[in-house]
């Protein structure tokens, strides 16, 4: 064999182990910002107080509904009839509209006790939303249900065609949910009847988002669609580079949503870009986002599915902080009192310093966490693929109390009862006195 030809070989073995080295460092999630620069500074306790932005607390409307927590004029008596039926307001999917999934000014803490349980024989990957007296949710076998949120009782349940990856948005008396089939429909509060619908060019996981009269979700077609909730039609559309699968979050007058091109996008309520924020991993492209961000203290906080956690800017995009998992980030993060709570295919959920991220501390669930964490009373809750759900102390980490079924995202909070997510059943739970 001539020297060339060993040269040759010898160059191709150098290459091809350069690229498995290469493709080992993406593997490993060696993250970096596709651009940086200046960042706002981070809110401290003095401007918090007077900063809405700066909260991790934000209301769910600007406008309280008369079931809701904040409404003026007092609240039922915990404990009272009045109480068990109007269990206030989880509106949508994270809470509010910065999906901080934090809720505010609730006692409900562990031990708890099974009230009511409704079995829905399919697969159950979205939390309910609250609405008073009235839960609603949906299947991914494509049926939407509306239980009496105190008995457990089925008010009424709609086939419309298609399967369901989100959780629906309650507000004013509708309730407006996507399908995998491409649809947005808006649905009457009281009898699931079809108000109307508009049909997306491609399917549609995306939990819709109410910005004055507009509603919004993202799609598989790369696209954010803005539709008048009142005329019915579409009035704006911003085209992304790959598909959309989170949930538009919105903080300060500003969306934020992520997409599978590898970058986080910033609009306006007329769908203009204010920033955009590409994550680039070392040799291989760009990263992708399926997360839903969480925005609070002026930050935009959400995970890559090449494992890189991101604290953005709210006001121009740049880093404040990365972290690396090791895993990839499904998981959409909750956000309370300084801290940042995220799940990852590490098998672990992470409590991060909202601030500067260093790992504040991290529990391990045995599977991976795909689902998103819920704060309520001090208590972080975390489902994961080993089909078991943990309550933990939000500041510590440490465990409180598990209950024997979940999967994905696992409660959402009611004034008296914590709605649970089993992988097919819906529990209603009430503190063990």
């Amino acid at each position: 064999m001539s020297v060339r030809h060993l040269s040759k070989r010898w160059w191709t073995a150098i290459v091809a182990a350069a690229v498995v080295v290469a493709a080992g460092s993406a593997t490993l999630l060696i993250a970096r910002p596709w651009s940086d620069g200046p960042v706002t500074p981070f809110p401290d306790a003095s401007t918090m107080a007077g900063d809405p932005g700066a909260s991790a607390s934000p209301s769910p409307s600007a406008s309280p509904s008369p079931g809701d927590d904040a409404s003026p004029g007092g609240s039922p008596s915990p404990g009272s009839e009045e109480a068990d039926r109007d269990q206030g307001s989880w509106p949508m999917y994270g809470y509010d509209p910065a999906r901080t999934r934090f809720k505010p000014d609730v006692s409900l803490r562990p031990p708890f006790r099974v009230k009511w349980k409704f079995a829905a024989k399919s697969l159950l990957e979205f939390p309910p939303s609250i609405d008073g007296d009235r839960l609603f949710f949906t299947t991914l076998g494509g049926t939407i249900y509306c239980l009496d949120a105190a008995s457990g009782d089925l008010v009424w349940k709609r086939k419309y065609g298609g399967k369901y990856a989100s959780s629906p948005t309650v507000h004013e008396g509708v309730v407006y949910l996507t399908s995998l089939k491409g649809w947005l429909f808006a649905l009457d509060r009281e009898t699931g009847e079809g108000i109307w619908r508009y049909k997306f060019d491609s399917p549609c996981e995306s939990s819709p988002l109410i910005w004055g009269r507009w509603v919004i979700a993202g799609c598989w077609d790369g696209s954010v669609y803005a539709l008048d909730r009142f005329k019915e039609r579409l009035q704006w559309r911003f085209r992304t580079g790959d598909k959309v699968t989170g949930s538009p979050a919105l903080l300060d007058d500003r969306l934020v949503i992520g997409s599978y091109d590898g970058s986080v996008y910033c609009l306006n309520y007329r769908g203009k870009l204010l920033w955009q924020h590409r994550a680039s991993r070392y040799v291989v492209g760009s990263d992708r986002f399926y997360a839903t961000a969480a925005l609070a203290y002026r930050t935009a906080y959400i995970g890559s599915i090449g494992g890189t956690f991101f604290a953005l800017d709210l006001r121009t995009g740049n880093t404040r902080w990365n972290q690396g998992t090791g895993a990839y980030i499904y998981s959409s993060a909750a956000v309370w009192q300084d801290r940042v709570f995220v799940g990852s295919y590490t098998s672990q959920l992470y409590c991060f310093d909202a601030r500067n991220g260093r790992i504040r501390w991290r529990f391990p669930t045995g599977k991976p966490v795909s689902g998103a964490p819920a704060v309520i009373d001090g208590v972080v809750y975390v489902s994961s693929f080993a089909k078991r759900t943990w309550a933990l102390d939000a500041r510590t980490g440490k465990e409180l109390w598990r209950f024997g079924d979940g999967r994905y995202t696992p409660v959402a909070a009611g004034r008296s009862i914590l709605y649970l997510t089993g992988s097919q059943t819906l529990y209603a739970l009430v503190e063990k006195r």
